[in-house]
This record gives structure tokens, sequence and C-alpha cells, in this order.
């Protein structure tokens, strides 16, 4: 299979960490508040627009530098870097899809050297966080937004590879020419999947997606 183009997830794929939503919860001290708008969203209560809106709403009047001691305590996957010099040393395309935020996905693009991210937008002004978000990847809608990648870098979908963990990917795993599931949360995740890599250094899915690559 002739991949050009892969694509990350980024909590639980290029970061050992859950959500970035949750740990600033966690953070901030809404965790309540966050489950409870958790639980209406999957509960068809209310869309995706409004969770974010009611979430990113309760850390209103937080400062930027609080949000950055969670960014920057996040630790990368072992061999994350490695994994995406090696894909752009065979000459492929690297990108971030995340229902995140920016200001995580962004950190974590350039730590990894990654080419291109489209994730969430967290506003802020005067370095405090005004309480509203751009909602541009909504939660199992990344078979959706793949594509504004894949018109950027003028790849298709079938030599596009996704590499991801959680349920929210199963539905890009769908589209695209490789789905990876690495370290899947849970057996759905894993049965979506084309692979399935279950290891601790991101370097194991270098023989998936390059076709040259040692075995």
């Amino acid at each position: 299979m002739d991949i050009r183009l892969v694509v990350f997830d980024v909590d639980g794929t290029l970061t050992k960490h859950s959500s970035i939503w949750w740990r600033l919860h966690e953070h901030f001290g809404t965790t309540v508040e966050g489950k409870l708008y958790y639980d209406q969203y999957f509960a068809g209560e209310i869309n995706y627009d409004q969770w974010a809106d009611l979430d990113a709403g309760l850390w209103r009047g937080k400062t930027i530098d609080e949000v950055m001691k969670v960014v920057q305590a996040t630790q990368l996957t072992p061999g994350s870097k490695e994994a995406i010099q090696t894909l752009r040393d065979h000459g492929l395309k690297t990108a971030i899809l995340s229902g995140g935020l920016d200001i995580m996905a962004n950190d974590i693009g350039r730590r990894v050297g990654i080419d291109y991210v489209l994730t969430n937008t967290l506003h802020h002004e005067n370095g405090i966080l005004t309480g509203e978000v751009d909602n541009l990847v909504a939660w199992g809608a990344k078979h959706e937004e793949v594509h504004q990648i894949n018109k950027h870098f003028g790849v298709p979908l079938e030599k596009t590879a996704f590499i991801g963990d959680g349920r929210n990917d199963i539905t890009v795993f769908k589209v695209v020419g490789l789905a990876v599931a690495f370290n899947p949360e849970d057996q759905d995740v894993a049965d979506a999947a084309n692979v399935v890599i279950r290891d601790d250094d991101l370097r194991a899915i270098l023989p998936h997606v390059i076709s040259e690559f040692p075995q």
C-alpha cells in the first residue's frame, strides 16, 4: 500500500495522557460540571457545539499561563519524534487531526515536527481565556474533517493512514486507506482498524506505514 500521508490523533497516541479537555477540568477544579456536560452530550441532550461551549465557559477568566502548565507537563509517547522524522525522511507528509484544543495540538506538533494541525481553537485575549471556542473537529466527526487535510496536501484518502486510539477515531478509520489502532482504548476501536499495535513506542507503526521499511 502506497501511503503518502499519515494523520495522527493526539491524546493517547502522540502523548501518554488523556483528553486535554478533561485535564483542564482537573486542573481548574471543574470535573463535576465537566462530567455533567459529558453525560448530557452522550445522552443526546445537547449537541457538540453546546458541549464545547459549556466546557470552555467554565474556564472563562483563567489565564493562558495556567493552561500552559498543563500543556508543558504533557509527556510524548516514546519514539514520537523519531517516528515522525522517519516518515518525513521517507517523503511522507504528516498531520494532526484532533478533537482537542489548539494550545495543546500545536505544541505537540512543534515538538515532534508535524507538518499540519487541524483541531479546535480555544480563545483568549490579553492572556485570559474568554470562555469561547471554535469547534472545528467534533467528537466522532473526524471522517468529515480529514478531507480538509487531504485537500491541503493533495493526497487522496486511499493513500492516507490514520493513527489513533479512541472511539472518536472509529469513523475516520472507515474512510482512510490504512487505519492503525495504537494501544486502542477498547475492543471496538481495535475491531475497526486494519492494524492493531500494542507497544510502548510509536516507532512500532513504521513497518505498517512505510512499504520499504524493514519488517
